[in-house]
């Protein structure tokens, strides 16, 4: 009796643990703060982006018109996405 009990609590306590985390796992960006200037230094500092270029995408009008400036310039889809999104997210 007391082993089952016992192997019943283990499994609950296991069951809570492994809901929680299954709750905690959503994906995480890197990068938290949002912005031109995080903008900035995800494009420059992290890709090397021509300051000018990256100036003109982070502070354009919208998300879109960000991803195609930078993207005209032969900036990789991933590196536009994720710098406009620090800028209009």
């Amino acid at each position: 009796m007391f082993g089952k009990a016992l192997a019943a609590a283990v499994l609950a306590a296991g069951a809570i643990t492994a809901s929680a985390a299954t709750a905690s796992a959503a994906p995480v960006s890197p990068v938290t703060a949002n912005g031109f200037g995080a903008c900035m230094d995800y494009a420059v500092g992290e890709y090397d982006v021509e300051p000018w270029l990256a100036h003109d995408a982070c502070d354009a009008g919208s998300f879109e018109e960000c991803y195609w400036i930078l993207r005209r310039d032969y900036v990789p889809a991933q590196v536009a996405a994720t710098a406009c999104r620090l800028s209009f997210d």
